[in-house]
């Protein structure tokens, strides 16, 4: 594992543990691990989401925090993210946790975050998934959302689809 990097998400932790809502196939589309790549590979992440339940309680706990902390970096840095200090910028410390409120995939993706205090090169993304994850085991793709859609603006955070490889 790279310095500075916390691993809270596990690679046995899946995103369904964290909110599992009933979900029908009429009611809201659910990923594939070929759809989640494509979209992400193509730059369309805006076509990926959280089913409409998971939405839901999401709009409502970010209400509620807002309302207790006063932005969702507070929370975050109060509750989940105590960063070690920056030794090297291009090396900075990172904590991996699986998102709370995952986007609506197919059992078997993870759905998780890799926090930081600054921007993490490509480079550095693909070291830190190979040493906690492998990439013998696991395939992943990830993005950054683009401004307009970041719930989180202050805090940088790479969202990371991951699945056992098929063998």
């Amino acid at each position: 594992m790279p310095p500075n990097v916390v691993l809270a998400a596990p690679a046995s932790a899946t995103s369904s543990s964290l909110v599992t809502p009933a979900l029908k196939k009429d009611e809201d589309q659910v990923f594939s691990w070929n759809e989640v790549y494509h979209y992400v590979s193509t730059n369309q992440i805006k076509s990926i989401h959280r089913n409409k339940q998971v939405q839901t309680v999401y709009n409502q706990w970010m209400k509620d925090t807002l309302n207790k902390y006063g932005s969702i970096e507070n929370y975050l840095l109060s509750t989940k993210l105590h960063f070690k200090p920056i030794e090297d910028k291009n090396r900075p410390p990172v904590i991996i946790l699986p998102n709370d409120f995952p986007y609506s995939v197919e059992e078997g993706i993870k759905h998780i975050l890799l926090w930081s205090q600054i921007p993490l090169s490509q480079g550095y993304i693909e070291e830190i998934l190979e040493a906690n994850y492998g990439s013998k085991t696991y395939e992943w793709v990830y993005f950054v959302n683009p401004p307009e859609i970041q719930s989180v603006r202050k805090l940088p955070h790479v969202h990371v689809f991951m699945r056992q490889r098929m063998n």
